[in-house]
């Protein structure tokens, strides 16, 4: 249906700066950063009970996504906070490893984490929350004016976030089975995808896929290993405080009884998750039902995530493999619903119950829901900017699973980012691009703005070629000053992070001129703590950069360090250990930095470029990257022909 601008300025009984479509972990924080700005922002759902809907694992962090989370808190986001009311378990992964790796992980409660969010959102001002199936963009000209409902309502936007996920016509499938739906049980926005091919954006196709999920009554945890959650209080917000949130309820209260949960006296109750594995004969079930798989069948278009297999894709690409690990994830405090981690499929209910009960722990397993795959559109992200607008309708931005990345992290990280530039773009302020060096959200958008989409985009820590400054520790420091300029970052916790950079700064300051003689006192401590005695006088910064030193013992050898909380404490040994590795990688960036500075006009013709090579003049005209160090980082596009670009640059610009 047609509707003309006038006629949609009638209709409508309502503007606002920034329409926020879906309201998923992208579009919650979108919603949430954009109204926090000053912007009257409005969200819209297909579905008001299932706001922040963990419909895959109910679980968030773990290396590189922990980090994204850790920096949508230093910038102001909600996800971190939301994480540490509504956990039922976290804990810290890689934990012996390197700082750059280290994260942590949490389990949560699948309905309070979207109850929780559901009361932030209709607790913040300048938001309005409403139910409504979007069925199309209204756009005047290049530049969006407002969204369509199913039902003709109109809402006129300055500004329009899609943050579709898995919804933009969804196809289900199970075994022979299939019906569109954008999850289990919703519906499809069959009429967006229309709207967007109309508005000459090129979409393609993806799939994902969800494990069953158990009866908790049916499981044998006797044959499971528990895995229970960390000892000491850990969270993913700087200022998260528990025991002071309203949000924050009793779980003892209304605990399901099926766990068995041995005596704690941890700082809060945790559900531990359980370790299974799978064996012959559930390789062997697989093996005997492919042809009933839409995945391994090749029945299914869409391209599956590489990094999260299906079952039935890890024995075929794993043949020689004896068994496959398994983790059975609680879903929450007052449910028996299990998560089968690691179960991902399409097969059949049948075949998925067979396959279960091959594990012995799992050998009376009643199946809750069963898995399926999901097949969806995604809008491919070489037509959007590093500021997550889109490049030919002016006003509309993309975040999420729209633009081929999969996991909860990287959506709400793109979510916020997408809500922060739309706010400032009604606001006449320049949009915020976040660079590799200065943040994994700046991985995230860059890696998605310069390369193919084949298949569903999952931040790795091997993606950031300078982790080793983007630790999660650290999160903080990187982002609070420009969370707090953009105004999402209150004044105290502000103050709080700049303290604690002075502290660490002079704290390391004095670790440095204070030396430690080989004294008998000193030598006394250090054999204590099962060290070799010194020979001669060392400060205490070089005796902290030893692999086997630790700051609790530089603390004890020189009293004056006390007082610094755990956080600085951990940010001193970091920096003292690594000092030489940090350095090297600033100084790799501040030698790039000039290339990845230096911006090329909109529209530039490569092919006017003498001595640009045909694929690079192809890649370079379909990417349209905004800076050099983007065009750098495009495949097909080799130094030779960066040289050649930069000449012309520099001819242009003389």
């Amino acid at each position: 249906m047609w509707v003309s601008p006038q006629e949609w300025m009638v209709m409508s009984n309502k503007s606002y700066d920034v329409i926020v479509v879906g309201a998923g972990h992208a579009g919650c924080e979108a919603a949430l950063a954009a109204a926090r700005m000053g912007a009257s922002t409005l969200l819209l759902t297909m579905n008001l009970d299932l706001i922040a809907q963990m419909p895959c694992n109910p679980s968030i962090g773990g290396p590189a996504k922990g980090h994204l989370v850790c920096e949508i808190d230093a910038l102001g986001g909600e996800m971190a906070r939301n994480t540490d009311r509504t956990f039922i378990q976290i804990r810290l992964l890689n934990p012996s490893r390197g700082p750059a790796v280290r994260a942590p992980r949490a389990q949560c409660d699948k309905r309070l984490y979207s109850l929780a969010m559901k009361h932030t959102l209709e607790s913040t001002p300048s938001l309005d929350v409403a139910q409504a199936l979007t069925e199309r963009l209204l756009v005047r000209g290049d530049r969006v004016e407002g969204v369509m409902t199913s039902v003709g309502q109109v809402y006129q936007g300055r500004t329009v976030v899609l943050t579709t996920g898995t919804f933009l016509s969804g196809r289900l499938l199970t075994g022979e089975h299939s019906y569109a739906a954008g999850r289990a049980g919703e519906f499809p926005a069959v009429g967006l995808s229309a709207s967007l091919r109309e508005l000459g954006f090129t979409l393609g196709r993806l799939q994902t896929n969800t494990p069953p999920r158990v009866d908790a009554r049916t499981i044998d945890f006797g044959q499971t290993i528990p895995q229970p959650g960390h000892e000491t209080p850990l969270y993913f917000s700087r200022e998260s405080k528990p025991e002071a949130d309203p949000l924050i309820i009793n779980p003892h209260q209304w605990l399901n009884p099926v766990y068995p949960i041995p005596h704690q006296t941890t700082w809060r109750l945790q559900l531990p998750c359980y370790g299974v594995n799978t064996n012959a004969d559930t390789h062997r079930v697989v093996r005997e039902n492919l042809h009933r798989s839409p995945i391994a069948s090749g029945f299914i278009a869409g391209v599956g995530p590489r990094y999260c297999p299906s079952i039935e894709e890890k024995i075929v690409r794993f043949p020689d493999k004896a068994s496959h690990q398994i983790f059975l994830e609680p879903e929450g405090f007052a449910t028996g619903e299990v998560y089968v981690q690691g179960f991902f499929t399409s097969l059949p209910e049948d075949v998925q119950l067979a396959m279960l009960r091959t594990i012995p722990a799992l050998a009376q397993a009643h199946i809750m829901r069963a898995g399926y795959a999901i097949e969806y559109d995604f809008v491919p992200p070489t037509q959007i900017s590093a500021t997550l607008e889109t490049k030919h309708i002016e006003g509309l931005f993309h975040a999420g699973q729209i633009n081929g990345t999969s996991g909860y992290e990287e959506a709400a990280a793109q979510g916020l980012l997408a809500g922060i530039n739309a706010a400032r773009k009604v606001q006449g302020r320049e949009a915020i691009v976040l660079r590799r060096e200065q943040a994994y959200i700046g991985v995230l958008v860059d890696d998605i703005v310069t390369k193919e989409i084949s298949e569903p985009y999952r931040m790795l820590t091997s993606r950031a070629e300078y982790r080793l400054l983007l630790r999660q520790d650290n999160a903080d420091l990187r982002l609070s000053p420009l969370g707090h300029e953009l105004g999402l970052v209150h004044e105290d916790r502000y103050h709080q992070v700049e303290e604690k950079r002075s502290r660490v700064a002079e704290e390391l300051q004095r670790l440095a001129h204070t030396w430690l003689p080989p004294s008998e006192q000193v030598n006394a401590t250090l054999a204590r703590w099962g060290l070799p005695p010194l020979s001669h006088d060392v400060n205490a910064l070089q005796l902290l950069r030893r692999p086997e030193t630790g700051y609790d013992l530089i603390a004890t050898l020189s009293p004056g360090s006390a007082g610094l909380d755990a956080a600085a404490r951990e940010q001193v040994e970091v920096e003292a250990k690594y000092a030489g590795y940090i350095e090297k990688q600033e100084q790799e960036i501040e030698r790039l930095r000039r290339l990845e500075e230096w911006r090329i006009p909109p529209g530039l013709d490569y092919g006017q470029l003498t001595g640009l090579r045909s694929e690079a003049v192809e890649k370079l005209s379909h990417f349209r990257p905004a800076t050099v160090g983007q065009a750098a980082r495009i495949d097909g596009v080799n130094p030779a022909d960066i040289s050649v670009l930069l000449i012309h640059l520099h001819r242009s610009a003389a």
